[in-house]
């Protein structure tokens, strides 16, 4: 049995979600969060294009 602190909790933003309701505050946190996010996600491109790269090297030869 998972006590309610166990529980997944929702995000609390959803990409598209009305922004008018956040604070100032609110609004730096999630700029600040999204542009970590997108950091993350331009890190794990790279990483997949170095790998792609590196499986075409071995088939041209």
């Amino acid at each position: 049995m998972q006590d309610e602190d166990e529980k997944p909790r929702p995000p609390d933003y959803t990409l598209g979600n009305d922004l008018s309701r956040l604070s100032v505050g609110d609004l730096e946190e999630l700029a600040a969060r999204l542009r970590a996010e997108a950091d993350r996600v331009d890190e794990e491109r790279e990483r997949k294009k170095g790998a792609i790269g590196g499986a075409a090297a071995l088939f041209r030869n």
